[in-house]
Protein backbone atom coordinates (compact mmCIF):
# COMPACT_ATOMS: atom_id res chain seq x y z
CA UNK A 1 0.00 0.00 0.00
CA UNK A 2 1.80 3.47 -1.05
CA UNK A 3 1.52 6.55 0.81
CA UNK A 4 -1.36 8.44 -0.52
CA UNK A 5 -3.85 4.76 -0.05
CA UNK A 6 -1.98 4.70 3.43
CA UNK A 7 -3.60 8.68 4.10
CA UNK A 8 -6.39 7.87 1.87
CA UNK A 9 -7.86 4.87 4.36
CA UNK A 10 -6.33 6.82 7.58
CA UNK A 11 -8.72 9.78 6.81
CA UNK A 12 -11.25 7.99 6.02
CA UNK A 13 -11.47 6.38 9.81
CA UNK A 14 -11.20 9.98 11.11
CA UNK A 15 -14.20 11.23 8.86
CA UNK A 16 -16.27 8.33 9.90
CA UNK A 17 -15.99 8.76 13.25
CA UNK A 18 -16.62 12.02 13.60
CA UNK A 19 -20.36 14.29 13.04
CA UNK A 20 -22.12 15.22 10.18
CA UNK A 21 -21.77 19.04 9.41
CA UNK A 22 -18.69 19.21 11.37
CA UNK A 23 -15.29 20.87 9.92
CA UNK A 24 -12.91 18.73 8.47
CA UNK A 25 -8.86 18.94 9.26
CA UNK A 26 -6.89 21.50 7.05
CA UNK A 27 -4.66 20.38 4.60
CA UNK A 28 -1.71 21.87 6.26
CA UNK A 29 -2.43 20.04 9.62
CA UNK A 30 -3.33 16.18 7.64
CA UNK A 31 0.65 17.32 6.15
CA UNK A 32 2.01 17.96 9.14
CA UNK A 33 0.76 15.02 11.37
CA UNK A 34 1.09 12.11 8.24
CA UNK A 35 4.53 14.01 6.61
CA UNK A 36 3.48 14.15 3.32
CA UNK A 37 3.37 16.38 0.69
CA UNK A 38 0.35 18.11 -0.39
CA UNK A 39 -0.19 16.54 -3.28
CA UNK A 40 -0.35 13.37 -1.68
CA UNK A 41 -2.99 15.21 0.79
CA UNK A 42 -4.86 16.32 -2.04
CA UNK A 43 -5.08 12.98 -4.07
CA UNK A 44 -6.83 11.55 -0.60
CA UNK A 45 -9.02 14.69 0.10
CA UNK A 46 -10.41 14.48 -3.89
CA UNK A 47 -11.29 10.57 -3.44
CA UNK A 48 -13.39 11.55 -0.25
CA UNK A 49 -15.03 13.93 -1.75
CA UNK A 50 -15.43 11.89 -4.71
CA UNK A 51 -17.02 9.60 -2.41
CA UNK A 52 -19.27 11.82 -1.07
CA UNK A 53 -17.90 12.03 2.92
CA UNK A 54 -16.40 15.47 1.97
CA UNK A 55 -17.61 18.42 0.76
CA UNK A 56 -16.16 22.03 0.25
CA UNK A 57 -17.60 24.74 2.80
CA UNK A 58 -15.91 27.81 1.21
CA UNK A 59 -12.78 28.33 0.02
CA UNK A 60 -10.47 25.97 2.26
CA UNK A 61 -12.60 24.75 4.77
CA UNK A 62 -13.76 20.83 3.84
CA UNK A 63 -17.51 19.99 6.09
CA UNK A 64 -18.11 16.11 7.02
CA UNK A 65 -21.31 14.90 4.92
CA UNK A 66 -24.39 12.56 6.19
CA UNK A 67 -22.60 10.00 3.92
CA UNK A 68 -20.13 9.01 6.73
CA UNK A 69 -23.39 7.18 8.63
CA UNK A 70 -23.39 4.68 6.15
CA UNK A 71 -19.71 3.24 7.68
CA UNK A 72 -20.48 3.32 11.27
CA UNK A 73 -21.54 -0.20 13.16
CA UNK A 74 -25.17 -1.09 12.72
CA UNK A 75 -25.53 1.41 9.49
CA UNK A 76 -27.87 -0.01 7.11
CA UNK A 77 -26.24 -2.17 4.14
CA UNK A 78 -25.86 -0.08 0.75
CA UNK A 79 -27.09 -2.63 -1.91
CA UNK A 80 -26.84 -1.73 -5.79
CA UNK A 81 -29.87 -2.17 -8.54
CA UNK A 82 -27.88 -2.60 -11.93
CA UNK A 83 -30.82 -1.97 -14.70
CA UNK A 84 -30.51 -2.18 -18.23
CA UNK A 85 -30.27 1.69 -19.76
CA UNK A 86 -33.51 0.81 -21.65
CA UNK A 87 -37.29 2.73 -21.87
CA UNK A 88 -39.17 -0.01 -20.16
CA UNK A 89 -42.35 -0.06 -17.88
CA UNK A 90 -40.87 -3.55 -16.80
CA UNK A 91 -37.75 -2.00 -15.53
CA UNK A 92 -39.69 1.21 -14.07
CA UNK A 93 -41.95 -1.40 -12.06
CA UNK A 94 -38.92 -3.23 -10.55
CA UNK A 95 -36.88 0.21 -9.95
CA UNK A 96 -40.43 1.21 -7.93
CA UNK A 97 -40.42 -2.28 -6.35
CA UNK A 98 -37.00 -1.79 -4.72
CA UNK A 99 -37.34 1.62 -3.45
CA UNK A 100 -40.61 0.53 -1.72
CA UNK A 101 -39.38 -2.40 0.77
CA UNK A 102 -36.09 0.19 1.41
CA UNK A 103 -37.48 0.95 4.74
CA UNK A 104 -39.37 -2.65 5.88
CA UNK A 105 -36.49 -4.34 4.89
CA UNK A 106 -33.60 -2.26 6.11
CA UNK A 107 -31.34 -1.41 3.14
CA UNK A 108 -30.20 2.12 1.58
CA UNK A 109 -30.40 1.63 -2.23
CA UNK A 110 -27.80 2.70 -5.01
CA UNK A 111 -29.32 2.36 -9.03
CA UNK A 112 -27.14 1.94 -11.88
CA UNK A 113 -28.19 2.13 -15.63
CA UNK A 114 -25.48 0.58 -17.68
CA UNK A 115 -26.07 0.14 -21.39
CA UNK A 116 -28.44 -2.35 -22.52
CA UNK A 117 -26.47 -4.67 -24.91
CA UNK A 118 -24.28 -5.77 -22.25
CA UNK A 119 -24.91 -8.53 -20.40
CA UNK A 120 -23.94 -7.24 -17.27
CA UNK A 121 -22.79 -3.72 -15.99
CA UNK A 122 -19.06 -3.52 -16.52
CA UNK A 123 -18.29 -0.25 -14.50
CA UNK A 124 -19.56 -0.17 -10.87
CA UNK A 125 -18.03 3.25 -9.60
CA UNK A 126 -19.27 3.09 -5.72
CA UNK A 127 -17.83 4.02 -2.81
CA UNK A 128 -19.72 1.56 -0.45
CA UNK A 129 -21.42 -1.61 -1.95
CA UNK A 130 -22.49 -4.42 0.66
CA UNK A 131 -24.42 -6.25 -2.53
CA UNK A 132 -25.43 -6.44 -5.77
CA UNK A 133 -28.78 -6.96 -7.87
CA UNK A 134 -28.12 -7.75 -11.50
CA UNK A 135 -30.70 -7.61 -14.18
CA UNK A 136 -29.30 -8.88 -16.95
CA UNK A 137 -28.89 -7.43 -20.58
CA UNK A 138 -29.40 -9.01 -23.94
CA UNK A 139 -27.66 -12.14 -23.77
CA UNK A 140 -27.06 -15.08 -21.89
CA UNK A 141 -24.58 -14.75 -18.95
CA UNK A 142 -20.89 -15.87 -20.06
CA UNK A 143 -18.70 -17.66 -17.36
CA UNK A 144 -16.57 -14.42 -17.86
CA UNK A 145 -19.51 -12.26 -16.56
CA UNK A 146 -19.33 -14.73 -13.59
CA UNK A 147 -16.07 -14.31 -13.28
CA UNK A 148 -16.28 -10.01 -13.32
CA UNK A 149 -19.05 -10.18 -11.00
CA UNK A 150 -17.11 -12.66 -8.41
CA UNK A 151 -14.10 -10.24 -8.41
CA UNK A 152 -16.33 -7.24 -7.01
CA UNK A 153 -15.78 -9.13 -3.71
CA UNK A 154 -19.60 -8.74 -2.54
CA UNK A 155 -22.73 -10.95 -2.70
CA UNK A 156 -24.96 -10.99 -6.01
CA UNK A 157 -28.10 -11.95 -6.92
CA UNK A 158 -29.38 -12.03 -11.04
CA UNK A 159 -33.25 -10.52 -10.82
CA UNK A 160 -35.79 -12.24 -13.02
CA UNK A 161 -33.43 -15.34 -14.71
CA UNK A 162 -33.89 -19.25 -13.52
CA UNK A 163 -30.20 -20.08 -13.61
CA UNK A 164 -29.49 -23.51 -12.03
CA UNK A 165 -26.72 -24.37 -13.79
CA UNK A 166 -24.26 -21.47 -12.88
CA UNK A 167 -22.42 -20.75 -9.64
CA UNK A 168 -24.00 -17.97 -8.31
CA UNK A 169 -27.22 -16.66 -6.59
CA UNK A 170 -30.42 -16.15 -8.87
CA UNK A 171 -34.60 -15.06 -8.44
CA UNK A 172 -37.25 -15.48 -10.49
CA UNK A 173 -40.97 -16.03 -11.11
CA UNK A 174 -41.60 -19.55 -12.40
CA UNK A 175 -42.38 -18.75 -16.10
CA UNK A 176 -43.48 -22.38 -17.10
CA UNK A 177 -45.99 -22.54 -14.55
CA UNK A 178 -47.33 -18.68 -15.39
CA UNK A 179 -47.99 -20.21 -18.32
CA UNK A 180 -49.61 -23.06 -17.17
CA UNK A 181 -51.71 -21.10 -14.94
CA UNK A 182 -52.80 -18.80 -18.10
CA UNK A 183 -53.80 -22.06 -19.98
CA UNK A 184 -55.67 -23.88 -16.93
CA UNK A 185 -58.11 -20.47 -17.02
CA UNK A 186 -58.60 -20.74 -20.22
CA UNK A 187 -59.65 -23.98 -20.54
CA UNK A 188 -61.43 -23.77 -17.20
CA UNK A 189 -63.28 -21.08 -19.44
CA UNK A 190 -64.23 -23.95 -22.18
CA UNK A 191 -61.05 -22.62 -24.73
CA UNK A 192 -60.59 -25.44 -27.26
CA UNK A 193 -58.97 -23.24 -30.17
CA UNK A 194 -55.86 -21.27 -27.91
CA UNK A 195 -52.88 -18.95 -29.24
CA UNK A 196 -49.88 -17.51 -27.83
CA UNK A 197 -48.38 -14.03 -28.58
CA UNK A 198 -44.45 -14.24 -29.01
CA UNK A 199 -44.51 -10.27 -28.32
CA UNK A 200 -41.24 -9.58 -26.99
CA UNK A 201 -37.33 -10.47 -27.91
CA UNK A 202 -36.81 -14.06 -27.48
CA UNK A 203 -35.03 -15.35 -24.54
CA UNK A 204 -35.49 -18.02 -21.50
CA UNK A 205 -38.57 -16.66 -19.65
CA UNK A 206 -40.75 -16.60 -22.88
CA UNK A 207 -39.45 -20.00 -23.83
CA UNK A 208 -40.56 -21.28 -20.59
CA UNK A 209 -43.79 -19.29 -20.95
CA UNK A 210 -44.79 -20.66 -24.09
CA UNK A 211 -43.89 -24.13 -22.92
CA UNK A 212 -45.70 -24.39 -20.08
CA UNK A 213 -49.09 -22.91 -21.87
CA UNK A 214 -48.63 -25.42 -24.38
CA UNK A 215 -48.00 -28.26 -22.11
CA UNK A 216 -51.04 -27.70 -20.06
CA UNK A 217 -53.01 -26.97 -22.90
CA UNK A 218 -52.18 -29.74 -25.60
CA UNK A 219 -52.17 -32.28 -22.40
CA UNK A 220 -55.62 -31.71 -22.09
CA UNK A 221 -56.71 -31.78 -25.91
CA UNK A 222 -56.31 -28.22 -27.07
CA UNK A 223 -54.85 -26.48 -29.77
CA UNK A 224 -52.47 -24.28 -29.75
CA UNK A 225 -50.93 -21.73 -32.66
CA UNK A 226 -47.20 -19.71 -31.84
CA UNK A 227 -47.63 -16.22 -33.11
CA UNK A 228 -44.23 -15.00 -33.74
CA UNK A 229 -44.06 -11.15 -34.14
CA UNK A 230 -40.63 -10.98 -34.85
CA UNK A 231 -39.20 -8.82 -32.27
CA UNK A 232 -35.80 -8.20 -31.64
CA UNK A 233 -33.51 -6.34 -29.25
CA UNK A 234 -33.84 -3.12 -29.22
CA UNK A 235 -37.59 -3.20 -31.30
CA UNK A 236 -40.57 -1.22 -30.02
CA UNK A 237 -42.16 -4.22 -28.98
CA UNK A 238 -45.75 -2.32 -28.51
CA UNK A 239 -45.86 -1.06 -31.43
CA UNK A 240 -44.19 -4.35 -34.04
CA UNK A 241 -46.85 -6.26 -32.46
CA UNK A 242 -49.58 -3.79 -32.73
CA UNK A 243 -48.54 -3.61 -36.21
CA UNK A 244 -48.71 -7.45 -36.72
CA UNK A 245 -51.69 -8.08 -35.31
CA UNK A 246 -53.49 -5.35 -36.83
CA UNK A 247 -51.97 -6.75 -40.18
CA UNK A 248 -52.96 -10.35 -39.59
CA UNK A 249 -56.50 -9.26 -37.71
CA UNK A 250 -57.27 -7.07 -40.98
CA UNK A 251 -56.68 -10.07 -43.19
CA UNK A 252 -58.60 -12.62 -41.49
CA UNK A 253 -60.47 -13.32 -38.66
CA UNK A 254 -58.90 -15.43 -35.48
CA UNK A 255 -59.21 -19.25 -35.94
CA UNK A 256 -58.77 -19.38 -32.14
CA UNK A 257 -60.98 -18.24 -29.64
CA UNK A 258 -58.68 -17.02 -26.76
CA UNK A 259 -54.87 -15.31 -26.82
CA UNK A 260 -52.37 -15.23 -23.80
CA UNK A 261 -49.89 -12.32 -24.47
CA UNK A 262 -46.85 -12.86 -23.20
CA UNK A 263 -45.96 -9.17 -21.37
CA UNK A 264 -48.47 -7.15 -20.27
CA UNK A 265 -47.37 -3.88 -22.01
CA UNK A 266 -47.40 -5.50 -25.90
CA UNK A 267 -51.06 -6.50 -24.48
CA UNK A 268 -52.40 -3.24 -24.85
CA UNK A 269 -51.29 -3.17 -28.85
CA UNK A 270 -53.58 -6.43 -28.86
CA UNK A 271 -56.64 -4.34 -27.83
CA UNK A 272 -55.64 -1.54 -30.23
CA UNK A 273 -55.54 -3.81 -33.21
CA UNK A 274 -58.79 -5.34 -32.42
CA UNK A 275 -60.64 -2.44 -31.99
CA UNK A 276 -59.33 -1.13 -35.15
CA UNK A 277 -60.32 -4.59 -36.71
CA UNK A 278 -63.71 -4.73 -35.17
CA UNK A 279 -62.83 -8.11 -33.03
CA UNK A 280 -64.79 -7.91 -29.58
CA UNK A 281 -63.05 -8.82 -26.07
CA UNK A 282 -64.02 -11.19 -24.72
CA UNK A 283 -66.91 -11.94 -26.86
CA UNK A 284 -64.99 -12.83 -30.19
CA UNK A 285 -61.36 -13.24 -28.34
CA UNK A 286 -60.51 -14.18 -24.99
CA UNK A 287 -57.18 -12.02 -24.29
CA UNK A 288 -55.44 -13.03 -20.91
CA UNK A 289 -51.53 -11.82 -20.28
CA UNK A 290 -48.66 -11.89 -17.85
CA UNK A 291 -47.93 -9.13 -15.71
CA UNK A 292 -48.94 -6.98 -13.09
CA UNK A 293 -48.64 -3.32 -14.40
CA UNK A 294 -50.68 -0.57 -12.36
CA UNK A 295 -52.85 -0.15 -15.45
CA UNK A 296 -54.61 -3.79 -15.99
CA UNK A 297 -57.81 -3.06 -14.09
CA UNK A 298 -58.12 0.37 -16.06
CA UNK A 299 -58.38 -1.18 -19.91
CA UNK A 300 -61.69 -1.65 -21.55
CA UNK A 301 -62.17 -4.37 -20.89
CA UNK A 302 -60.04 -4.77 -17.81
CA UNK A 303 -57.32 -6.96 -18.67
CA UNK A 304 -57.52 -10.73 -16.97
CA UNK A 305 -53.49 -11.36 -15.91
CA UNK A 306 -51.11 -13.83 -14.20
CA UNK A 307 -49.19 -11.76 -11.96
CA UNK A 308 -46.06 -11.97 -11.04
CA UNK A 309 -45.04 -10.97 -7.52
CA UNK A 310 -41.75 -8.36 -7.29
CA UNK A 311 -42.42 -7.75 -4.11
CA UNK A 312 -41.74 -11.20 -3.16
CA UNK A 313 -38.79 -11.58 -4.86
CA UNK A 314 -37.12 -8.39 -4.01
CA UNK A 315 -37.63 -9.77 -0.27
CA UNK A 316 -35.92 -13.02 -1.66
CA UNK A 317 -33.20 -11.07 -3.26
CA UNK A 318 -32.37 -9.04 -0.23
CA UNK A 319 -32.61 -11.97 2.47
CA UNK A 320 -29.96 -13.89 -0.07
CA UNK A 321 -27.70 -10.84 0.35
CA UNK A 322 -28.25 -10.53 3.74
CA UNK A 323 -27.72 -13.95 4.76
CA UNK A 324 -24.40 -14.63 2.33
CA UNK A 325 -23.50 -17.92 2.69
CA UNK A 326 -20.13 -18.55 1.09
CA UNK A 327 -20.41 -21.48 -2.37
CA UNK A 328 -24.27 -22.20 -0.97
CA UNK A 329 -26.19 -20.93 -4.45
CA UNK A 330 -30.14 -20.08 -4.19
CA UNK A 331 -32.20 -20.29 -7.33
CA UNK A 332 -35.81 -18.80 -5.84
CA UNK A 333 -38.65 -18.99 -8.31
CA UNK A 334 -41.78 -17.28 -6.86
CA UNK A 335 -45.47 -18.99 -7.89
CA UNK A 336 -47.35 -15.96 -10.12
CA UNK A 337 -51.06 -15.87 -9.54
CA UNK A 338 -54.46 -15.14 -11.41
CA UNK A 339 -56.09 -11.98 -11.30
CA UNK A 340 -59.20 -12.40 -13.49
CA UNK A 341 -60.81 -9.52 -15.14
CA UNK A 342 -63.31 -8.42 -17.63
CA UNK A 343 -60.95 -9.44 -20.96
CA UNK A 344 -61.26 -13.08 -20.94
CA UNK A 345 -65.10 -15.38 -20.51
CA UNK A 346 -67.02 -18.64 -21.11
CA UNK A 347 -66.41 -19.22 -24.82
CA UNK A 348 -68.99 -18.34 -27.00
CA UNK A 349 -71.50 -21.36 -28.13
Amino acid sequence: MNKSEQLYCELKGQLVARAPGSTFRTVRSIMDDFDVSQATVSSAIQRLTEEGLLRKNGRRSMEVTDAVLRYRKGAKPVYCLAIPRWPSEYYNMVELCFMEQAERLGYELEIVHYDWKLRVPRELELPKLDGLVVITGVSDITGDDVSFLDALGVPYVIFGRFLPGLALHSVSNDEEYTGAVAAHHLFELGHRKLAVLHSEPEGEGMTARTKGFRQFAELHGCSVEVIECGVRAGDDAVRKSYEFMKKRFSEKVPEFSALFVLSDSTAFGVYQACHECGIAIPGQLGVVTCGEAWNLAYRAPALTSVGIDHARLVEEAVRILKKNVPGKFEHVQVKAELTVRASTAPVAS
